[in-house]
């Protein structure tokens, strides 16, 4: 009788096994398909200005959409996951020309920027481009590029990106936003100047960025991992509802609500704090504040 159940026991665990290997092969395959897929698109012309109001002006956009929360004060990159980790290793790459970083003709700069894509138009890896850069004007995204190629070289190798099980697990499930090409309108056609005023219409232009964490709608949500805090809701429904437009400026510079509660630090208040004016931030207000 035991003999017959710990056969029994060896069977199921067996073919269980099989399950788990045979649906581990399909996300590999599936995610490498992903991973591979080569776009075709129309990279649009740009000129890039050089003069020192452009710098300026991309020396803040870079700043206020948080070019340097990933890739370091220096641009030098640095890492989203290392080794240790059980996702991935992947890092934020190299923007200098430095030994290590990158090679970039402007139109190489325009692909990855404005689609999610590499010089070889395969997406790129969690990089936030559809809140962070495809929706830039013209005049902004020409203004970044050259503040950015206008860096400094730094030497600075990272270990080559690899995706782990859990990883795939969660890229396939959608928690892993690995594939930014996949979530951008590749057709779509970019302004060419959003004038900065504070207003709504411009509010909206600036918090495109918030919805990689709020979401689309804004209306946050659960954590994004273990550990992180419940993600808030910045419209109407949510607990901003109540707040001036001062007091919204308040809490990003001070990371303390009118309530009395402490932002906590999965939200980067602290670095919104420094690089936002008062009148991008008021801008922001208005904007959520007309979300129902």
């Amino acid at each position: 009788m035991v003999t017959k159940v710990l056969k029994w026991i060896g069977i199921v665990v067996g073919a269980v096994l099989v399950l788990l290997l045979a649906f581990y092969a399909f996300l590999y395959f599936q995610t490498e398909s992903r991973a591979n897929k080569v776009y075709d698109v129309n990279l649009q012309s740009l000129t890039l200005p050089n003069d020192s109001a452009s710098y300026a002006l991309g020396k803040h956009i870079a700043g206020i959409r948080g070019c340097a929360e990933c890739h370091g004060a220096d641009f030098s990159g640095k890492a989203f996951f290392d080794a240790s980790t059980p996702v991935a290793v992947l890092y934020a790459s190299n923007l200098t020309t430095g030994k290590g970083g990158i090679s970039y003709t402007d139109q190489d700069w325009i692909r990855a920027l404005r689609h999610g894509l590499g010089k070889d138009n395969k997406t790129l890896w969690f990089m936030p481009a559809p809140e962070v850069s495809a929706p830039l004007s013209n005049r902004d995204l020409g203004a970044l590029i050259y503040y950015l190629k206008s860096q400094p070289p730094v030497d600075k190798t990272h270990p080559a990106k690899e995706v782990k099980p859990l990883g795939r697990f969660l890229t396939f499930t959608g928690a892993l936003p690995l594939f930014p090409a996949e979530a951008i309108d590749h057709q779509a056609q970019p302004t060419d100047h959003v004038p900065a005023a504070v207003d709504a219409a411009y509010g909206k232009y600036l918090a495109v960025t918030c919805s990689g964490c709020h979401g689309p709608t804004f209306k946050g949500g659960p954590g994004h991992g273990p550990g992180e805090p419940h993600i808030a809701d910045l419209t109407q429904t949510g607990r901003i509802a109540k707040w001036t437009a001062e007091n919204f400026v308040t809490a990003i510079r001070t990371g303390k609500t009118p309530d009395g509660r402490v932002i906590n630090d999965f939200m980067p208040w602290k670095y919104f704090g420094k690089v936002y004016t008062d009148d991008e931030l008021k801008a922001i207000y208005l904007f959520l504040h007309e979300l129902k």
